[in-house]
């Protein structure tokens, strides 16, 4: 009776708080959107440039919107991801109860991942990327497909510092297209029952240089914009006493779009009376955007038991990896190997593929998200005498002795008639070489990281004849 009684008291309670809220006026400022048209009916990069100059908790400032998904700028009430100022991208499944989701195939280390349900289902991911006020970003979506599936992935650019970075790449199976036509920013006050954060707020952003790739590879600029409010009777009820508290128009000291919504914002004489305003093409944005290109910055290569080592890094202030070759090149300038990865995050390879002894070069190329091909890297490496392959680790029979295991700061090689101690890491690069001047002959580690390490030793006609794993702590 008693168990009757509580489930009885918290129908009531529930109904009732429920009651209290289904009452209260939400007061939100209205949504309302940006949207660009394109001549061709499809694209692999979408871009767009964004500046927000007022903002408040409960803001979504979507910058592109594109087949499934749409990415943005949100300022958040809660910060479970580290930062109230986020950087969002989402992709809608293709039929979620047939079993046709959209996934999350890269992220970086801060960006967090979930799905998410509500207006459809799919997969979200966010980055505590901590955006600023009244500061310029452009924030791209570069598509392609491969194995049957579309990938798209989100890099942003902070104008100021000139710094890419890229936060995810999402997929689904092919839907027949890639990232779709036109564009569609909007601006959002999701939740507006609280007055510290409702449509109170005035929220607004200056939108530019919208640009298209299609699908031919040749850059397409927006011919047009057209800004809306909606206006349906559900929005009506939500926005309460802000339902028509926006504006839109062309800033010709920015020459970019301002929409803004919230406070004391009011549509100007030239939406007469009504929701919705035709705005102008963007004046002097060119036929094609200005952008650096792709650049490697270093490179490194070694070869060990059949495998081939290779690892890159770009120029993180230049424009980002889509894809990334890699060509073994022989001392007679023959091209032994070719690898090409379509992967932005892909920095290292791990090449199966037995070289004989001699001398080779790596060489590195990018192509970049906007498809342009940067100046390739090179880096030498020797099979045979330069690199220790992990078959080679059998100590020799010789009187050598090497001490101490684990060490910290010196080694001391002990041995008669020896020529020479080489260190190679655990992938079989040589990284320090000793000459051994006498019998007894300290080498200094104390600049290694600590790990596991293999040494070498030659004696005087230049034949290794020890090998041991070394730790150093």
């Amino acid at each position: 009776m008693q168990t009757k009684t509580i489930n009885f008291l918290i129908l009531i309670f529930s109904t009732f708080f429920m009651i209290i809220k289904t009452d209260a006026q939400e007061n939100a400022a209205p949504s309302i959107h940006l949207t660009s048209y394109f001549p061709s009916n499809d694209a692999i990069l979408k871009m767009q440039k964004i500046k927000i100059v007022q903002s408040a908790n409960n803001s979504y400032f979507e910058i592109n919107n594109f087949t499934k998904g749409y990415a943005g700028l949100q300022q958040t009430s809660s910060t479970p991801s580290g930062n109230t100022n986020i950087l969002i991208s989402s992709l809608w499944d293709v039929n979620t109860l047939a079993g046709i989701y959209s996934s999350v195939d890269y992220h970086d280390a801060l960006t967090s991942t979930s799905r998410f349900g509500g207006e459809g289902d799919g997969w979200k991911t966010i980055n505590p990327y901590a955006w600023e006020i009244n500061t310029w970003y452009n924030l791209v979506q570069r598509s392609w497909k491969l194995n049957g599936k579309l990938y798209i992935s989100t890099f942003i650019n902070n104008i100021s510092t000139g710094k890419w970075f890229h936060t995810a790449t999402l997929s689904i199976p092919d839907p027949n297209v890639n990232l779709g036509a036109n564009n569609d920013a909007f601006l959002e006050n999701w939740y507006g029952y609280d007055p510290s954060w409702n449509g109170s707020k005035i929220r607004k952003a200056f939108l530019k240089d919208t640009w298209n790739l299609n699908t031919n590879g040749n850059w397409e600029k927006n011919t047009s914009a057209f800004f809306s409010a909606n206006n349906s009777a559900a929005d009506i009820q939500r926005n309460g006493i802000y339902h028509n508290s926006f504006n839109a128009y062309y800033d010709n000291t920015e020459n970019a779009y301002c929409i803004q919504h919230g406070g004391n914002s009011t549509p100007s004489a030239a939406f007469n009376n009504g929701r919705t305003l035709s705005l102008p093409p963007q004046a002097n944005q060119g036929t094609s955007p200005i952008l650096t290109i792709g650049t490697i910055s270093s490179v490194n290569a070694n070869y060990n038991n059949g495998i081939i080592n290779v690892n890159w890094a770009i120029d993180q202030y230049k424009s980002p990896q889509l894809i990334a070759k890699i060509d073994i090149i022989d001392n007679l300038n023959n091209i032994v190997k070719t690898e090409q990865y379509t992967l932005p995050e892909k920095r290292s390879t791990a090449i199966n593929y037995n070289l004989s002894n001699g001398n080779y070069i790596a060489k590195v190329t990018i192509i970049d998200i906007f498809n342009q091909t940067s100046t390739p890297k090179t880096f030498s490496f020797t099979v045979g005498n330069g690199n220790l392959s992990t078959d080679e680790l059998n100590s020799s029979k010789v009187l050598i002795k090497v001490t101490p295991n684990p060490a910290k700061e010196y080694l001391t090689v002990v041995g008669q008639n020896l020529k020479q101690a080489i260190l190679f890491d655990e992938s079989g690069k040589a990284i320090l070489t000793a000459s051994l001047k006498n019998s007894n002959t300290h080498i200094n580690v104390s600049s290694l990281i600590k790990g596991l390490y293999f040494i070498a030793i030659k004696d005087e006609n230049n034949k290794i004849i020890h090998k041991e794993k070394i730790i150093i702590e």
